[in-house]
């Protein structure tokens, strides 16, 4: 079924080819799910080999066939930095939960403090901006409860983090799939997969 968006080349028969790559996301991300309520640093180590996989698995689809019209680069730079991401992460597991403690935690404080703001702002064109402001406030909670808190700060916002992770992770990965399923069984129908 050669041109056109099902045929040789179309975006969706491109991604058909390369079901597999939903399905071994799916597969990771599932075991990283359950890893992050298990045990916290191997949680951290396996989002490394998670980054690691991810890395090269977009290397390949960036230097694989590309639907026409689109480029191969975003593919490849994402590759790129997930493979520096995983080697940071598994060369010292516990400064990579760390750093991504302190990360996220500082995000949230960020985050907070514009939702409150932006509350403020929205508040005579908008009912219930308290909702907005009170997201903002547990925002900047658990932000300053990482930073005052000290290692112990860190260590309940790591597992704050990777419980919360797990259960996204898992969700994500069961949705990952299904989607892997249904591309491929898509392929089969347009001839992209035997």
């Amino acid at each position: 079924m050669p041109g056109g968006p099902l045929g040789e080349g179309g975006i969706a028969f491109e991604l058909a080819k390369k079901w597999w790559v939903l399905a071994l996301r799916g597969v990771l991300l599932i075991i990283m799910g359950l890893l992050a309520f298990v045990n916290p640093l191997i949680w951290v180590t396996f989002v490394g080999v998670y980054m690691l996989i991810d890395g090269v698995s977009m290397l390949f689809s960036g230097f694989g066939p590309q639907p026409m019209g689109q480029s191969r680069w975003p593919l490849i730079i994402i590759g790129i930095l997930g493979i520096i991401a995983g080697l940071i992460v598994l060369i010292n597991p516990v400064l990579g939960g760390i750093t991504l403690t302190v990360v996220i935690a500082a995000w949230a404080v960020v985050t907070g403090i514009l939702e409150i703001i932006a509350a403020i702002r929205l508040r005579e064109e908008i009912d219930n901006e308290w909702w907005l402001i009170l997201t903002g406030i547990l925002a900047i909670i658990f932000g300053v409860l990482v930073f005052t808190g000290g290692i112990n700060g860190i260590i309940a916002g790591a597992l704050a983090i990777s419980w919360v992770f797990g259960i996204f992770a898992i969700l994500a990965g069961i949705f990952s799939l299904a989607l892997a399923f249904r591309v491929r069984d898509f392929g089969t129908r347009i001839g992209a997969v035997r």
